[in-house]
């Protein structure tokens, strides 16, 4: 299985984080501007559809107030009784040279039509001066009705009447003569072009943009205003949609839906407040073209995130491989100190926490250096003082046999010879032979001293308890020296390689006692503590210069003695002082498993 590298670690949680981040960013930030984008579009529909609504309740309400105050005149009146008085049957040839300051003001009006009908059905169009049969008949015949002779104004619509290409609203009021008696309509002709003028946007720099419209609707669902993308609309295209809907309601707001066309559009919409006509006013605008600065604003988010990522992915690629060349150099390090180079030492290039390992690197690999060539050194003098042990011990060995063994063996030699000199004479011979008798004895028991020195029998044979008290005794007989030992410590307390140790520590020190010490008197006392064995030896003899020997642990014995403590993973302390004698103080875990060699 392929290793990942710290560096590829690295670059994979910033490539993570920064996606994690950058998607965060981009998404709060994208919708954040949506939204920002799309109110301010609603809010500018708005503001067209209120502005828009404002001019066109504004302008039927002047029409309203227009026809009230022309029905007053007087001028009016008297045109319409005139016209009352004349023959429906031959309206060519009669005329109405009526005309008035008032009347000629009143042509200038911004009214497609003025029209004045009397009870005859006949009507005058004022600005044409034309006479003629009503063919609006039909359509103005309910003015006539009980309900409508009052002093109201009305709306009406209709759809190309007199064969008219155009459609057209249509303002009438009756008009009443000064005894009170109806003598006939005003009716004012406003063409749905007006509407338009109003309604309709050529430009695309006021908020509407290329797709941006405003039109009317009826409470029958047609359009009351021409389409700025179908022809012919008025009261021709059908618009059932959820912001017509919500407005016939009566409800004003916001939405976006598919318009008239099937197209998702951004729709502001309310009812006009225009009595009679129960109209309501739309402003819409693609939802395509709306989105094109949220279109823009994403690419450049996309664009500003990909660029940051690029910038991210460089700078964390560079900055670990700031970080992982030292860490590699470390470790490559590391493998030649494991391989036994210690000459190893980094040069450090920062001045950071990779810095300051680099430092102790360094100084451990120095220290490591220093540690191995002393340990190599301690090596040398481990195996030096084994040989050199080993040497001694066959020296003493040797100086045992040269004087012990080898004194009694040559007496023996010479009894011999005298007593094969001696052969005839058998007082002699007895008496040679009972010398050599005893000249074997003594070389038995020295054999045995030299064998029990080696390798006390009684240790192997019965523990420690027993191998101290016979080492004891013999130095007793064989010292003036008065040794006292007290031992609480039971032999299966203690392992079999541990009571050799022991022992032979014990026998290391008493050994420096008799050499060194002086001493009159020698306590040795074992003792349990816990899961500890505490050996003590105290002499009173003359002591020594503890300081003078510290660090040379090899004089008076003392090598052997710190050696097999730490074998045993003990502690040692020495207590002595120039003529108040000595103590020492040793400390052995019990429990000690390890299989040591002796």
């Amino acid at each position: 299985m392929r290793k990942t590298t710290l560096t590829e670690k690295l670059v994979i949680a910033s490539f993570a984080i920064s996606i994690v981040i950058i998607i965060l960013v981009s998404s709060l930030t994208f919708f954040r501007a949506k939204s920002a984008i799309l109110d301010r579009t609603f809010q500018q529909l708005t503001s067209i559809r209120v502005v828009k609504a404002n001019l066109l309740e504004r302008y039927f309400e002047n029409a309203v107030n227009m026809i009230k105050l022309v029905k007053q005149s007087n001028d009016i009146l008297m045109l319409a009784e005139e016209l009352n008085h004349k023959n429906s049957e031959d309206v060519v040839s009669q005329k109405i040279p009526f005309s008035t300051s008032f009347i000629k003001q009143l042509k200038k009006k911004p009214f497609n039509r003025i029209y004045i009908i009397g009870n005859n059905n006949l009507f005058y169009e004022l600005k044409s001066e034309k006479l003629g049969p009503c063919k609006l008949i039909n359509e103005f015949e309910n003015l006539a009705s009980e309900d409508r002779l009052n002093d109201k104004v009305y709306f009406f619509q209709t759809e190309n009447p007199n064969n008219s290409p155009e459609n057209f609203i249509y303002l009438s009021s009756p008009l009443f003569n000064s005894r009170g008696i109806k003598n006939g309509f005003i009716v004012f002709e406003i063409s749905y072009n007006s509407i338009d003028n109003i309604m309709l946007e050529q430009s695309d720099i006021n908020g509407f943009g290329i797709s941006g419209e405003s039109y009317l609707v009826g409470k029958d669902y047609l359009m009351r205003s021409t389409s700025r993308f179908t022809s012919n609309s008025i009261l021709n295209t059908s618009v059932k949609t959820e912001s017509v809907d919500s407005a016939m309601e009566g409800k004003s707001g916001t939405k976006i839906i598919e318009d008239y066309r099937g197209i998702k559009v951004l729709s502001s919409f309310s009812p006009l407040n225009i009595s009679q006509l129960n109209w309501l006013i739309l402003v819409e605008i693609d939802y395509s073209e709306a989105t094109i600065p949220i279109v823009k604003a994403r690419n450049q988010i996309l664009f500003f995130s990909i660029f940051i990522f690029v910038i991210v992915l460089i700078v964390t690629v560079i900055f670990s491989r700031r970080i992982t060349f030292p860490i590699q150099k470390l470790n490559n390090a590391a493998n030649q100190i494991i391989a036994g180079n210690y000459n190893v030492e980094i040069k450090n290039t920062t001045n950071d926490e990779i810095g300051d390992l680099t430092i102790t690197f360094n100084k451990m690999s120095k220290q490591l250096k220093e540690s191995s060539l002393e340990l190599q050194a301690e090596k040398r003098r481990t195996v030096r003082a084994l040989i050199d042990g080993q040497e001694n011990e066959r020296h003493r060995l040797s100086r045992e046999l040269h004087d012990s063994l080898g004194q009694l063996l040559i007496g023996l030699k010479m009894k011999y010879e005298s007593c094969i000199n001696s052969v005839d004479d058998k007082k002699i011979f007895r008496s040679s032979g009972l010398e050599m008798g005893h000249l074997f004895d003594k070389t038995i028991e020295e054999t045995r001293r030299i064998s029990h020195n080696l390798a006390p029998v009684a240790l192997s044979e019965f523990g420690l308890r027993t191998a101290l008290r016979n080492m004891i005794n013999d130095i007793s007989e064989t010292s003036a020296i008065k040794v006292e030992l007290v031992n609480e410590v039971e032999n299966n307390f203690i392992s079999v390689k541990d009571q050799i140790y022991i022992f032979r520590i014990i026998q290391e020190a008493i050994t420096n006692v008799l050499k060194h010490s002086k001493a009159s008197k020698l306590s040795i006392s074992l003792s349990k503590q816990k899961d500890n064995i505490i050996v003590q030896v105290i002499d009173n003899g003359v002591g020594f210069n503890l300081n003078k020997i510290e660090g040379k642990k090899d004089i008076n014995g003392l090598k052997n003695i710190y050696n097999r403590v730490t074998i045993l993973k003990g502690e040692i302390k020495i207590s002595t002082a120039k003529s108040e004698g000595t103590k020492l103080y040793i400390s052995i875990p019990s429990k000690n498993q390890g299989d040591v060699a002796y």
